[in-house]
Order: C-alpha cells, then sequence, then structure tokens
C-alpha cells in the first residue's frame, strides 16, 4: 500500500508519510544546529558527524582501549536525572563513485601530481570508482520536549558540547554538530540513489521523501527499495573488538543503527532485582514441577547475576537494540545485497531477521531519529 501523512508545511500539494509523519527539521542555536522536532513523540533530536581513526588497522590490545573509552563516555550518559531520553549510533556505507578517495587523495597528497607515484594511484582509482563506496557514522541525541522546543534545544545543545569533550578524551574524532543542510543531505542519500546537491532555504522542503509503497519483506521510498532487519541476537560467545568489521566495512549500501536509552542507577538496579526475583522463582517453580534446568536457563541466571554485580560495582546500564537496512535500485539488486549482508552477518556472529509486515516503520530506525526501542 501507498502511505501518506498530513501536509507538508511550505508544499502545496505534497504529502508526509504517516512513518515521517509530525517531524520538523528545524535549525536551532546561533551555530544552526540542525533539529528534528517529533510533535506525537514530544522529543528533539541532534547529532554528531564522526570520523573514524583507522580502528580496523590497529592491534587487538589498541582496539580493546579503545572501545574501554567508548564505554566510558556511554557512563557518563546513564548518570542519575540526565535529560538524554536516547542515544543511537548509526554507521552507513553508501556508492559515490569514487569521489570520496578522490577528495583525499587531493587534500593530503605530497607527491607532485605529475609525478609518476600520483599517475599509478590515479590510474587504481580509476578501476575501482564503479564498486567505491563512502562509510558515514552519526551519532544522535534526543531529550523530551518539556516546556519549550527553544528551551529543550538549548539543553540538547549543552549535552552535545559535553559530549564532544567526552568523545574527544575517547580519542574519537568529532567533524560537528549536523546542520539543517547535513540532515537533509542524509535523508536524501536513503531514498535517492544519487541526490542531487539541494541549497538554500528549499533544502527543508525537500528533506522528507514523497511516497513509500511498503510490501510484506521491503519497502520502496521515492527511487530506492529497503529491507530492514533486526538483531535478534547478539554473539553469544567472547568476540573481538572488531567483531562488527564484516557489516560495517562492506560496499554494499547499508545503515547499521543502534538505539540506546541510558538507564539511571536507581532504576537499573531495580530492574536487575526484578529480574533476578523473577528468575529465581520460575526455577523455583521448575523445581516443584520436576522439570529440568537446561544449560540455557543457567546461564541467563548467570547473566543476570554478573549485571547485578556490574551494577554494584558502578557500571551503566542501558536498553538498546540493533537494525540493519539494506538498499538497492531494484528489486534484483536487493536480493543480491542483501545476500551478501546476511552471509557478513553470521560472519560476525550476529542473527539477523526481517522486520516482516513492518518494513514501513522499521525503515526509519535506520534514520538519524532515535527511533526503535518501545515505550516514552
Amino acid at each position: 500500500m501507498v502511505r501518506w501523512g498530513a501536509r507538508r508545511a511550505g508544499g502545496p500539494g505534497r504529502r508526509r508519510l504517516d512513518s515521517l509523519g509530525g517531524l520538523r527539521l528545524l535549525s536551532v542555536g546561533s551555530h544552526g544546529m540542525g533539529v528534528v522536532h517529533d510533535l506525537r513523540g514530544r522529543t528533539v533530536t541532534a547529532a554528531l558527524s564522526l570520523r573514524g581513526q583507522g580502528f580496523a588497522l590497529l592491534g587487538p590490545d589498541e582496539q580493546d582501549r579503545r572501545v574501554a573509552a567508548w564505554s566510558s563516555v556511554l557512563a557518563t550518559l546513564a548518570r542519575e536525572g540526565s535529560p538524554i531520553r536516547r542515544v543511537q549510533w548509526l554507521a552507513s556505507s553508501f556508492p559515490d563513485q569514487g569521489f570520496g578517495v578522490r577528495d583525499h587523495l587531493s587534500a593530503r597528497a605530497i607527491a607532485d601530481p605529475a609525478s609518476a607515484c600520483v599517475a599509478s594511484y590515479e590510474a587504481l582509482l580509476s578501476d575501482v570508482d564503479a564498486d567505491a563506496c563512502a562509510h558515514d557514522v552519526v551519532l544522535a541525541v534526543q531529550v523530551k520536549v518539556t516546556k519549550s522546543v527553544d528551551v529543550s534545544g538549548a539543553v540538547l545543545q549543552r549535552e552535545l558540547a559535553s559530549l564532544t569533550r567526552l568523545l574527544a578524551d575517547a580519542e574519537i574524532e568529532v567533524e560537528g554538530v549536523l546542520g539543517t543542510d547535513d540532515f537533509v543531505a542524509r535523508l536524501l542519500r536513503t531514498y535517492e540513489a544519487f541526490p542531487a546537491p539541494r541549497h538554500g532555504p528549499s533544502a527543508l522542503v525537500d528533506a522528507w521523501p514523497m511516497a513509500m509503497e511498503e510490501e510484506w519483506a521491503r519497502v520502496r521510498v521515492d527511487g530506492l527499495l529497503h529491507a530492514t532487519f533486526w538483531i535478534a541476537e547478539w554473539p553469544r560467545t567472547d568476540v573481538r573488538s572488531d567483531f562488527l568489521a564484516p557489516l560495517l566495512l562492506g560496499s554494499t549500501r547499508a545503515a547499521f543503527s543502534v538505539v540506546m536509552q541510558p538507564l539511571g542507577p536507581e532504576k537499573a538496579v531495580r530492574k536487575v532485582e526484578a529480574s533476578r526475583t523473577a528468575d529465581l522463582a520460575d526455577a523455583e517453580l521448575r523445581r516443584r514441577s520436576g522439570f529440568m534446568s537446561t544449560a540455557r536457563h543457567s546461564r541467563q541466571s548467570e547473566v543476570l547475576a554478573r549485571r547485578e554485580s556490574e551494577l554494584a560495582d558502578g557500571h551503566a546500564s542501558f536498553r538498546y537494540s540493533g537494525f540493519l537496512t539494506i538498499s538497492a535500485a531494484t528489486e534484483s539488486e536487493l536480493v543480491a545485497a542483501s545476500d551478501t549482508v546476511q552471509h557478513a552477518a553470521s560472519q560476525a556472529r550476529l542473527v539477523i531477521r526481517p522486520l516482516y509486515g513492518d518494513q514501513a516503520t522499521s525503515y526509519t530506525c535506520t534514520l538519524p531519529l532515535a527511533r526503535g526501542l518501545a515505550g516514552r
């Protein structure tokens, strides 16, 4: 079915989709921070653009150290009384016809452009242009709208400034806060194969797609087909810090999203104590009924006990969920890309499941909107 929503402001005859209805893209503050205001959910969301620093090339010990630093950043978001409702990291890959690597060469080249080494490198780039892929990582932060959008926007701006300092200490390079044009560019990439540059005030009008046709296992949004999967199971065994590399470093047009809700220490302790009580009661009921306790039950009990111990040691707690959207221009390309990505997911020891019958809403979970968790 084709899903439509409310009329676009400032766009005669143009309509917005139900799954993206109630969203406004605003410019907040003197520096023009881009903010997505969700009128239905009463939230505002902004995002930071991040740049990797050769993580995949580092040794295991250095990778572990940087992951521990990232964990410390997350721990500060789960402090008691934090205004942050959700945080989302989103890693996207998309074809760029070699523009990214060529821009990098022109900016970083030291040798003379007429030299043999530069000519050789140019020849190599010409061979890989068709398969060249750019990667983009953003960190979205969301807060509830309390008194007004302006007040909540100021809170969001303060939290992003603090988060930028923490990320710098963790050796994660922050390119900057996304402005409205940056948000538009990232949205356009998800439903136009090769979006034309948009400039000026009209960019805000054209931020959202025109139509969405939803099927059982895929959804077409303007010019691209999408299939969204849920990360049903994360690795059950110990893995290295770079276990997601097969997914994140692939050349398929895809978006990998993890959305997290920080839990304050008191709420986290209450939840884990309730889970431990329910687990003990369930074990006693199985014993009285003569049912055998399986290895799976024993492992779940061990995990709960470890979580309780970690909270007692001061570690932070989060609710989280992961999503993966694969995109292509045609159905055959989408099937081929889905096969490739599902193979990469198995290499990463993830179990992914297609979100059948809910593709239109699920697609929005891999946009920088911090969506994907139930509850307010």
